[in-house]
């Protein structure tokens, strides 16, 4: 099997989006064939590991050759097809339910295998599109989903997901001698637009299938306040005796920091955290999600974490993270307000107050925030300090640190997340691969980051990513990310330490 077009797209559109988006997944994979014109047989399949099906046009359903599919996938090909063509395949009936009243059509993941990993059973999230050549794509009245009825589970076939409207089959896997088909509603949701809620995961699933998105990526069921938060780390603790849970002193509203702490306080520190601008929320859920594998697995990937310390705060602004704002309780942008660099940090504002967008307090760590995470980094002088943000997929380094430290932990990121996840850049900006490819020069502020780097860390930087939703329908893809980039970043510090 050559190397190379690995993937094909059987389709009557082969400029449709999918086939798009599918070569920014697979670059120099993907083969396009267009089975109304093209030769599509058996032998042919034969040549692809994988093959994604598409009707786009009903019209041209009968010139698809299904039983060259069948016999593919019994020869141990994977299939991939929409739910129009495999109800005609199978006898089924597909329904397309139009949703008038604006409730948001998802599904419901009904069994837990490769294809859904990342999904537990009963977690939901959100599966739609819009209505074609409807007026305004962004009207929630003009929601469709499609859907299988019919179908029945026997030892060959099982349903994967069902429509939380009406209970249809969304996504069905059906095992055909040593392959399979699955089946899924490829076709209601559009291309993943930047916070687009139908159609986040569109590729997911098929991913897992292909190439194994998922790995460590976990789905939370809703966006906890700070105290249920808060609580979900108490639980943590509760479950695993070498993890603790430290009150690191009040925020600007009152209440207390939490953070953990793993492993032994004299072996070299790594520090983690997130949300430190309060609206960029959803890697504090990467870094929940880090922890409890570092607790279940002390070895995961052959790792030995018992030669570092880990200090890890997933929320560092409470109140930014409930009210849903950049600043804390007190209007301050928090990665302004460190004690570095903080008089060189120029005023953008005509007159600089409360809640402005960089609004660097009064002083140097004029905040009980800042003052909690210098605390930490001033007692442990992290080997490694990572800041979790959210806008796209950049690191964005401090003035000093080891530059081959580094450099060997982006090369590490980029190749644990190549071929994972398609996202779209902010402001409608391009479709890319989630990746860490974009790294800045060093620069010295006010920031977390750069006051550990100030403090000794070899590896600071500050990483941003996709996010800023407003619900948690890419909470698998960005808890994943999370986890790959600090393992990323702990196996190249354990292998610095090492060399030392």
């Amino acid at each position: 099997m050559p190397e190379e077009h690995d993937i094909l797209i059987l389709t009557d559109i082969p400029g449709c989006g999918t086939a798009a988006d599918l070569e920014i997944l697979y670059p120099d994979r993907l083969k396009r064939l267009d089975f109304r014109t093209e030769k599509h047989g058996v032998s042919v399949l034969r040549q692809y590991r994988a093959v994604v099906v598409q009707v786009n046009h009903g019209v041209n359903l009968p010139k698809l050759k299904f039983d060259a599919l069948d016999s593919y996938a019994r020869g141990g090909g994977q299939v991939i097809c929409c739910l129009f063509e495999y109800a005609a395949a199978r006898g089924l009936r597909l329904s397309k339910t139009h949703v008038c009243d604006r409730m948001r059509p998802g599904i419901r993941i009904e069994a837990e295998c490769d294809v859904t990993r990342g999904f537990a059973v009963g977690d939901e999230t959100w599966w739609f599109g819009t209505v074609s050549s409807a007026p305004d794509s962004l009207y929630e009245n003009q929601m469709v989903q499609r859907q299988l009825f019919g179908v029945s589970e026997t030892g060959d076939c099982r349903i994967l997901a069902t429509s939380t409207v009406n209970g249809g089959a969304v996504m069905v896997e059906e095992q055909v001698g040593k392959g399979r088909i699955v089946a899924m509603d490829l076709l209601s949701p559009g291309r993943p637009y930047y916070n687009s809620h139908g159609s986040t995961n569109k590729y997911l699933f098929a991913g897992n299938i292909i190439g194994g998105s998922v790995r460590y990526g976990k789905q939370y069921p809703n966006r906890w306040s700070y105290d249920e938060f808060v609580e979900q780390m108490r639980q943590l603790a509760s479950r695993f005796p070498q993890l603790g849970i430290v009150n690191d002193g009040p925020c600007s509203d009152g209440r207390a920091m939490w953070s953990f702490e793993l492993g032994d306080p004299a072996k070299p520190t790594v520090y983690l955290g997130a949300a430190v601008h309060g609206w960029e929320w959803e890697n504090a859920f990467g870094l929940l999600r880090l922890t409890e594998l570092l607790c279940e697995s002390p070895g995961i990937e052959g790792l030995d974490i018992r030669d570092l310390h880990f200090r890890i705060m997933p929320i560092q602004n409470p109140a930014g993270y409930d009210a849903f704002t950049r600043q804390n309780a007190r209007g301050v942008d928090l990665n302004r307000n460190f004690d570095l660099a903080w008089e060189e940090l120029p005023v953008v504002q005509d007159v600089a107050t409360p809640w402005d967008y960089n609004y660097k307090g009064t002083r140097p760590a004029s905040e009980p925030e800042t003052q909690a995470i210098q605390a930490i980094i001033d007692r442990h002088r992290p080997i490694c300090a990572i800041d979790f943000h959210t806008a796209d997929y950049i690191m964005l380094m401090p003035h000093r640190g080891d530059d081959e430290l580094c450099g060997a932990i982006q090369a590490n990121i980029q190749r644990r997340l190549k071929d994972r996840y398609l996202a779209q850049a902010p402001y409608n900006g391009p479709y890319q691969q989630v990746n860490m490819d974009r790294k800045t020069e060093r620069e010295k502020m006010p920031y977390l980051v750069c006051y550990a780097a100030e403090c000794g860390a070899a590896a600071a930087f500050l990483v941003e990513m996709s996010g800023n939703r407003d619900d948690v329908h890419a909470m698998v893809m960005n808890t994943d990310t999370v986890v790959e980039i600090c393992l990323a970043s702990v196996q190249e510090c354990l292998g610095y330490l090492a060399r030392k």
